[in-house]
């Protein structure tokens, strides 16, 4: 017989004795009920229903009551109830947190429960399913069921065998396969027609055939059944020869290798649901797993984000203290060491740091340790500043499964050292279960395919596995451990271990030296994510750097804001979860996430303004301004009233611009972290100026713009034009991704659409400080307005682009081909820098047609260069000398409406003349980092810090709670030397310290550097 035909007809005789497992099942009926947006257990409930009972979707969630009376219980049964309200829901017994029921978790164990005492059942429901779906609001069944726990493990026993068969090789398969023949042959159960029906409407390897033909028998009522003794015996004295049948094999063919398991459910923060269903979400996994902890106590349950448990805390605090409980008998593990899982692209170094100081400070101070283990099974690729960012916070092993979805080529390991940007390692580990993925099941298939899938068995014979359902939540299943004491010792497979992540880790014995990745964790996938939901990314940005500017001012007040500042980087690092920044949740999480991003941001300013009021010593002849950027800055500002200024003695040039703010420029830079201040002489109105030619020129560049809106820029001291043709050639692609239509851009998407024509053109301003030449486009319903701004004395030609977009699966890009000849690009990646190939001679170069940056992309050769300069943008491509930035990324799913409406940002084109990139980086800061302006005399030092050499951006400088100053730094430029720093209002010893801020070694400066370290200085 074929092995496919054998391995469908065991299974069939296996369901045919399936019904003798249920002993009884009994109808719940009389349920009270109560309907509105509750999100806590009400008072009370509003009236009695039974089942069927349709309720109103719009309310959700609602709650459903009952008291189950005393439940008798025998040895060797188990009792569950069977529900489904109309979507997943959290049961309480007793006003406590029990377990969920789902699509995947239909039964819930109860047999503790069977203690001679009344309980109160209780469900919170919405109408929806794991994955968002809405489901169809109706209370549709509520059974008691008393399963026969012997019959239904030696069912159970049988069924894995012969699943286990059914993937192994010869001659293991067929030996399994004749077992269980030879079990099912000897095997009898009533065949008489009254008892066959009775039994078949619980039989599922039939049940579906039946129901469906033209006229199906009816069925009445099925309330249990048992299996007569003499059967019963029949059934366990074969099982006794089964079994030791069994044994033997093990014996004859022992398990090859060790899965180690851990029980996990991936809870995306937000994704096709929004954060208040998460925080449902969480209720209901976490009390799964602390039911299935009870029910098993070899079980290990492990769980990242420490903003999960935070809001477990808040709203089930019971619940809570049960898992810390868990957490000290080593039985549940908080794991990832951050604060939600983020995404690794689009944030700075600075939000990866605080990504693990607020999460690895929560986990010591609610769980007392810290995890050693970063989770990030599902993030869109890992910067090249991570290991050292891991390494300081005391994390020493990175585990994430992603990288199985690349497109083009697979990664070469399954375990490896990850070496970061400045040389530190973490180890690297992977799994690629092809099944389920992060999301396992503990079956044969899916522990034989993971163990087959290890490439590196030379090394160990230790592969990682979790299992529980996830992405929306639920976790393990009781059968997934019932099967893992099946399968744990089990002919031909792997041997089976369920423990912590970390324990996992400690548990290698690895044989040789283990390869190194030298580079970025480039996921060839989701590239879109760069550039999707593009406001929120701006949004994002303009909170960090709100919060960093704040910190640094609020160093000066008397009042401490650290506890406020703390919790508004918890919101945007909550906001950075790796299906809300990069842009591929629903609509409803970006309306909540932009309107908390616009909060962070009003509060943080709100705080600065304090600040600077408390500091202020009123003078209307005196405006102060400050520059809180890492490098010297042109003086550039703007005020809302025009007036004439004075620095030492020398009038100020100023314009009026076109949106009537007033612009100011004095020749000289200020210098990093200090503080300028202008005499005012009188009020003095500048007049707008303009012509109307479509050129501009300052001291170092000409700038023409065509009839169709493209640029080209001569720079007149080198003599050499920026591009080969022209430059900021807009376009319009389709873009319909294969699978993920908010996540990816389709390979090849610049060979569809059309170039942008210029439909008007106008200067609007031309004066002594700048000139501004606006171009208006409309294509496909979108509108584009595009200001070119040349300062004087500037190699900087700005782009502010704002953006009316209602255009559907198009992606907006702006195209460079500059004029360079390199073989190398150089990416800002905010802690340093990475170079990419402009050439794509291997299928490696060819798959990153797309890859991050974050404020500058540099093409240069020896004696010239052209750098792209955004203010929040990040995705590009590069091709040969082609450089392009996408603008605007519009799918239609998950969110229809993606990107539709207003957009506002910049980007530049810096033209410099020789290979420099400390020049690039200064000029990134300049854009980035806008002077601070401030009427009347601000009473703070001069010179707030100093550092140098001037190969370093500071990342923050802060007050924390103790009053101490702490400093963080990172060397962009990849040198090394000798550190020196400044701060002469502040005397106290310096201490570095890691990130987390917890060693101290005293210093003495200057300090030895080495290339793109983070250092962080803690002055106490």
């Amino acid at each position: 017989m074929k092995k496919k035909q054998n391995f469908y007809r065991l299974l069939k005789n296996v369901s045919e004795i399936l019904p003798y497992t249920i002993l009884e099942q009994r109808s719940l009926n009389i349920w009270y009920f109560t309907n509105g947006p509750l999100e806590e257990r009400p008072a009370g409930y509003e009236k009695n229903v039974t089942f069927p009972f349709k309720w109103d979707f719009e309310k959700a969630p609602v709650w459903f009551m009952k008291d189950l009376e005393p439940i008798s219980h025998q040895e060797g049964q188990r009792i569950y109830l069977r529900f489904w309200f109309g979507g997943e829901s959290l049961i309480l017994v007793d006003g406590k947190p029990y377990g969920e029921i789902n699509e995947y978790h239909r039964l819930l164990n109860i047999t503790p429960l069977c203690d001679g005492k009344t309980h109160r059942v209780e469900a919170q429901v919405m109408p929806r399913g794991l994955f968002g779906k809405p489901q169809e609001p109706v209370f549709s069944e509520a059974f008691l069921l008393i399963i026969d726990e012997e019959i239904s493990e030696i069912l159970k026993t049988v069924e894995i065998t012969i699943r286990t068969a059914n993937i192994l090789e010869e001659p293991v398969s067929k030996k399994l396969f004749d077992i269980c023949d030879e079990f099912l042959s000897n095997v009898w159960v009533p065949r008489d027609t009254k008892t066959y029906l009775e039994t078949v409407q619980q039989d599922i390897g039939v049940k579906g055939d039946i129901e469906n033909i033209w006229n199906a028998p009816k069925f009445e009522e099925f309330t249990g059944i048992k299996l007569k003794k003499e059967f019963k015996e029949q059934l366990i004295n074969r099982y006794t020869i089964f079994k030791n049948k069994l044994e033997k094999l093990k014996k004859e063919h022992p398990p090859v290798g060790t899965v180690h398991l851990v029980g996990h459910s991936h809870i995306d923060y937000a994704w096709l649901w929004p954060v208040e269903e998460t925080k449902r979400k969480i209720a209901r996994t976490f009390a799964n797993a602390v039911m299935l902890s009870k029910m098993f106590p070899e079980f290990v349950f492990s769980q990242s984000s420490a903003q999960m448990y935070q809001d477990l805390k808040e709203k089930y605090p019971e619940l809570f203290e049960t898992v810390k409980e868990l957490v000290k008998q080593n039985r549940w593990e908080p794991a990832g060491g951050m604060w939600v899982e983020s995404d690794c692209n689009i944030p700075t170094v600075e939000s990866l740091i605080r990504q693990f100081y607020y999460g690895q400070k929560f986990f010591e101070k609610e769980f007392g340790r810290k995890s050693k283990v970063c989770w990030l099974p599902d993030v869109f690729g890992f910067s090249w500043v991570l290991p050292q960012i891991l390494k300081q916070a005391g994390i020493e092993y990175f585990v994430t499964t992603k990288l199985n979805w690349n497109d083009t080529n697979e990664f070469p390991y399954d375990l490896c050292i990850w070496r970061g940007i400045d040389g530190s390692k973490v180890l690297y580990c992977s799994f690629n279960n092809p099944n389920e993925g992060y999301n396992g099941k503990i079956d044969p298939d899916t522990i034989y395919e993971t163990w087959k899938n290890f490439r590196q068995k030379e090394l160990t014979d230790r592969v990682l596995l979790s299992f529980g359902y996830g992405d929306g939540g639920g976790g393990p299943t009781e059968e997934m451990l019932q099967n893992y004491r099946i399968l744990k010792e089990f002919p031909n497979l792997p041997k089976l271990e369920i423990q912590s992540v970390e324990r996992y880790f400690e548990s290698l014995e690895l044989q040789k030296n283990l390869p190194v990745w030298d580079n970025e964790l480039y996921l060839e996938c989701h590239r879109g994510t760069y550039t999707s939901q593009s406001r929120t990314k701006k949004l994002h940005k303009q909170a960090e750097d709100a919060l960093y500017a704040t910190e640094i001012i609020s160093i000066f007040s008397k009042r401490n804001y650290s506890k406020e500042l703390d919790e508004l980087w918890k919101i945007v690092l909550r906001n950075e979860f790796h299906d809300i920044l990069p842009g591929s949740a629903i609509k409803e999480v970006y309306e909540k996430t932009e309107k908390e991003l616009s909060q962070v941001v009003n509060k943080a300013e709100e705080f600065l303004r304090e600040t600077l009021d408390s500091v202020r010593k009123n003078d209307n002849n005196v405006i102060s301004i400050i520059n809180l950027s890492s490098f010297p800055k042109k003086t550039v500002f703007f005020l809302n009233k025009g007036i004439n200024l004075h620095f030492k003695g020398k009038e100020i040039d100023f314009q009026r611009t076109h949106d009537g703010r007033y612009i100011y420029l004095l020749d000289s830079e200020i210098e990093p972290f200090t503080k300028m201040e202008f005499e005012v002489k009188d009020q003095k109105s500048k007049f707008l100026e303009r012509d109307n030619s479509l050129s501009m020129e300052n001291e170092y560049l000409s700038v023409q713009i065509s009839d169709n809106g493209t640029v080209q820029i001569y720079d007149k001291e080198m003599e050499r034009f920026a591009f080969q043709g022209e430059g900021n050639i807009l376009k319009m692609h389709k873009n319909i991704p294969a699978y993920w239509d908010n996540w990816d851009i389709t390979d090849g998407v610049e060979k569809t659409g059309f170039s942008l024509k210029a439909s008007r053109i106008e200067k609007l301003e031309s004066g002594p400080v700048r000139e501004v030449v606006r171009v208006e486009y409309e294509a496909e319903g979108s509108k584009i307005i595009q200001d070119y701004i040349l300062m004087k004395n500037s190699r900087r030609l700005d782009i502010n682009t704002i953006i009316d977009w209602h255009t559907r699966r198009a992606l907006l890009k702006a195209y460079f081909p500059v004029n360079v000849l390199t073989r190398k690009a150089r990416f800002d990646i905010s802690g340093g820098f990475i170079e990419r190939s402009t050439h794509r001679n291997t299928n490696y170069e060819k798959a990153r047609f797309e890859v991050s940056a974050h404020r500058w992309v540099d093409l240069s050769q020896t004696d010239f260069g052209v750098a792209i300069i955004t203010d929040s943008k990040y995705g590009y491509g590069i091709k040969d000398n082609l450089v392009s930035i996408s603008l605007i990324k519009a799918g239609i799913f998950p969110d229809f409406f993606s990107d539709e409406g207003s957009h506002e940002f910049t980007y530049s084109v810096y033209v410099h003349p020789y290979d420099d990139i400390k020049a690039v980086v200064k000029e990134s800061e300049d854009l980035n980092k806008p002077i601070l302006v401030n009427p009347g005399i601000l009473e703070i030092p001069s010179q707030i810090v100093k550092i140098t050499p001037s190969n370093f951006k500071i990342t923050s400088f802060r007050k924390n709670e103790d009053g101490d100053l702490v400093l963080r730094l990172v060397e962009v430029l990849g040198t090394s030397g000798k550190l020196k720093i400044e701060i002469p209002w502040f005397k106290k010893d310096i201490f570095l310290s890691n990130i987390l801020e917890e060693q101290k070694q005293k210093i003495k400066l200057p300090f030895d550097f080495q290339p793109f370290k983070i250092y962080t200085f803690l002055f106490a």
